[in-house]
């Protein structure tokens, strides 16, 4: 029986512009809606079909941005959007009402499954993500049927490259079964979130997982960490994959993703229509434009390289690098170590508009020595959240420090109130004093010194 390496290129894939969605989590500063707005008719005056328009339920830009899409009918009737939404009822809502009026959209539903995933992030077993990722497969199955919509349900299996193959594989076939007997359109994207394996070891993955799942297309969403991500893209069409996710020049987390633009200049010089125009003039103007500089994204010895925006990788990387040992380095999202190469390890979370509440746990623990409860987390994220989202920039360590030293008197843990808490340098060292109120009874006051 012949290999997958035997099969040859005969037409292009589907592209799926990732621009507006990894490319502007990768931003310290990310799009505003003029810019979203010019990207746009830039993605569809090139001749993409299917684009990515954001994470509604991270943040109101992403929403805010589809709802103005809406109101002005600027979705083309042969073009077919594409929102994120993690496994959460609550936000497979909301991402559901962000495109209740568009009848062409492909719901993306996501969640991790790898080993340190299900072990530092979730504390859950093998048997428990089944469950869980089916149940989130099933209820957006069952809204898809509700509304009655043309609808398409896309599924990551997050970190799948990271993941063991038959558990892959397993909640791969549950996917597209129910797809199947539910009659409803499907895609199985199946990412190299982080690249650190060989393409030969993702690419059999690939056709292992091809042939034991029903009808469904297949599609990839490839990382440049290894520098990889152009080859192993083109490579994963020879596996039966017929839907790349990239974005135009490979801009997004980390090292980046893999460059739309480049795999289809290399099928044409196939001899293949790529079947979107790569010679348009205002691509070079565009991104010179929006100041996104690739270098930026250089994989290993790029500063940005291990830097986080996005809530849910924030989380991961806080979670494992809180219980991480002295010697040794096992950071979700992180392969290497980056005080190797010259890098800060304050540095490894920034906090934007995309940011979430794990992001904040770090920056607080790492640079103030506080670990927040969650209630606070929850208070401090709805603040930090709607000023980023104002100001639509960074939100400096200091900023957040003095966000929670002026509310401090309305922030509450279970019985206790914090009344106020002071911050000092004295030489090399930290000295942070808590003071804590219980019920008008006790005080309780913290002293905490920390050498820098």
């Amino acid at each position: 029986m012949l290999n997958w390496n035997c099969n040859y290129i005969c037409k292009s894939p589907i592209w799926v512009s990732e621009d507006l969605r990894d490319g502007n989590q990768s931003l310290i500063n990310g799009y505003d809606i003029k810019k979203k707005i010019k990207i746009w008719n830039f993605l569809l005056e090139i001749g993409f079909k299917q684009i990515v328009l954001g994470f509604p339920s991270s943040n109101k830009h992403d929403f805010n941005f589809i709802k103005y899409l809406i109101k002005n009918k600027l979705i083309p009737l042969d073009v077919t959007i594409s929102i994120l939404t993690p496994n959460k009822k609550n936000l497979i809502d909301l991402s559901f009402n962000s495109v209740e009026k568009i009848e062409n959209v492909i719901f993306h539903l996501y969640n991790s499954i790898s080993k340190n995933q299900r072990k530092i992030v979730f504390k859950l077993n093998k048997k428990k993500i089944i469950n869980f990722s089916l149940n989130g497969i099933k209820y957006i199955i069952s809204k898809i049927n509700k509304n009655k919509k043309k609808s398409i349900l896309q599924y990551s299996p997050e970190s799948f490259s990271d993941s063991e193959v038959f558990f892959s594989k397993k909640i791969s076939y549950y996917f597209s079964y129910l797809c199947f007997i539910n009659k409803i359109k499907s895609i199985l994207n199946l990412p190299m979130t982080v690249e650190n394996c060989f393409p030969h070891y993702y690419l059999n993955t690939l056709s292992y997982i091809k042939k034991n799942i029903f009808n469904t297309i297949l599609s990839t969403h490839i990382h440049n960490d290894m520098n990889g991500a152009i080859t192993t893209s083109m490579l994963s069409l020879l596996t039966g994959v017929s839907r790349i996710e990239g974005t135009v020049f490979g801009n997004g987390e980390r090292a980046g993703n893999a460059s739309i633009f480049i795999l289809a200049s290399n099928i044409l010089n196939l001899g293949i229509n790529p079947n979107i125009n790569i010679y348009n003039k205002k691509i070079q103007f565009l991104f010179k434009n929006e100041k996104i500089n690739l270098l930026n994204r250089f994989p290993w010895f790029s500063r940005l390289n291990y830097t986080a925006f996005s809530g849910s990788h924030q989380d991961a990387i806080f979670k494992s690098f809180y219980i991480k040992k002295l010697f040794s380095w096992k950071i979700i999202y992180l392969p290497l170590n980056p005080k190797k190469f010259g890098f800060l390890y304050k540095n490894i979370i920034k906090i934007n508009s995309q940011s979430g509440k794990g992001g904040l746990r770090f920056i607080y623990w790492y640079n103030f020595n506080l670990l927040l409860n969650k209630i606070i987390l929850k208070k401090i994220y709805i603040i930090s959240q709607d000023i980023s989202e104002i100001l639509m920039c960074e939100i400096y360590k200091e900023f957040l420090f003095s966000i929670i030293h002026l509310r401090s008197n309305n922030l509450f843990i279970e019985k206790f109130i914090i009344i106020e808490f002071y911050y000092s340098l004295f030489f090399n060292f930290k000295i942070i004093v808590v003071l804590i109120k219980k019920k008008k009874k006790k005080f309780f006051k913290f002293i905490i010194i920390k050498n820098e």
